[in-house]
């Protein structure tokens, strides 16, 4: 009976193929010496804490190297150098929103940050290609019934 309630619980044992930082930049080389290795190290492994290979199956590599494209995307938003004056460090850090009207010589833009304060849907994912195809990925796998014993 506990298999049977385990299995129908959807909740996945964290169990995965090995998956490394190598891995990832085969798939997106763009990547590549653009951020810090301790930053890049430290997006694999939330990964291969946070992505499931039981719930993904085939599509995981997919699923994890987007997971792992899109934090290392919004790095890059907000990375600056070194000894960079504080308040450039705050605004690169700052909620930037998506792009909802541009213009050209008038070099006006208007954002909409609405949909990042969305926290029960996506919030943070929606702001990278990557985390828009991760999001529609997880929301594919993420159906199912869910019983606690």
């Amino acid at each position: 009976m506990i298999g049977i309630v385990s299995q129908a619980s959807n909740i996945k044992k964290e169990e995965h193929p090995e998956y490394t930082k190598e891995s990832f930049l085969l798939l997106y080389p763009q990547f590549r010496g653009a951020i810090p290795d301790a930053a890049l190290d430290m997006y694999v492994d939330l990964g291969l804490s946070c992505v499931n290979y039981k719930r993904f199956n085939r599509m995981w590599k997919a699923a994890i190297g987007l997971f792992i494209a899109h934090f290392c995307t919004l790095y890059l938003q907000s990375m600056q150098p070194e000894g960079t004056d504080a308040s450039q460090v705050l605004a690169s850090a700052s909620s930037a929103g998506m792009v909802t009207s541009e213009s050209a010589d008038g070099v006006s833009y208007s954002r909409d940050e609405s949909a990042l304060n969305d926290l029960n849907g996506w919030a943070a994912f929606k702001m990278t290609t990557f985390g828009v195809q991760f999001a529609t990925m997880a929301k594919l796998v993420g159906r199912g019934g869910m019983y606690v014993w």
